[in-house]
């Protein structure tokens, strides 16, 4: 189910028991900014399931108007939004989106996520539709969870908090 509200947010939320492959690993609120909402398919797929509740923001406006009201375990941030870069962006959600214990020399490794949807702190991931080598270092020396490239998945998100981490 997806309803459409104000601030050009969506949300895809449907209680109930886990899905596929059980609940995100500590991550159970993701926030996804990018214009183009169809390719997030497997993510609205896992809200449907109960394993998530998804929350869609179509430009960067509406995400730095939904970061001062609400917290998300993980936020997605298209590299190129309609009104403003995903970077740009970045430097504006960070006053009210406190990050993991990211550190810019692991660069995303699974050391680095490994408080990701404890407390307040959230993952936020750029994704892109193709790799670009500048994009991801620029991505990750701004502090970043994790530079990615779709299609992407949930399972990608998951796999990228490292094997080590217990499931619940």
């Amino acid at each position: 189910m997806a309803t459409y509200e104000s601030m050009n947010e969506s949300k895809a939320r449907v209680p109930g028991s886990a899905g596929r492959n059980g609940p995100a690993v500590g991550i159970r609120e993701i926030v996804i900014i990018d214009g183009a909402c169809d390719h997030y398919a497997d993510f609205v797929q896992a809200a449907q399931a109960g394993e998530v509740r998804l929350h869609f923001c179509v430009d960067g406006t509406s995400a730095i108007r939904l970061s001062r009201r609400f917290r998300a375990d993980a936020w997605l941030v298209a590299a190129e939004l309609p009104d403003m870069s995903g970077f740009d962006l970045l430097e504006m959600l960070v006053p009210n989106v406190l990050q993991a214990s990211v550190d810019p020399q692991l660069g995303g490794s699974p050391v680095s996520l490994d408080h990701v949807g404890e407390g307040m702190r959230s993952g936020v991931f750029i994704v892109s539709d193709t790799y670009r080598i500048e994009d991801e270092q620029r991505a990750l020396e701004s502090g970043v969870a994790g530079y990615l490239v779709r299609p992407l998945t949930l399972d990608v998100i998951r796999h990228s908090r490292g094997s080590g981490v217990p499931t619940a």
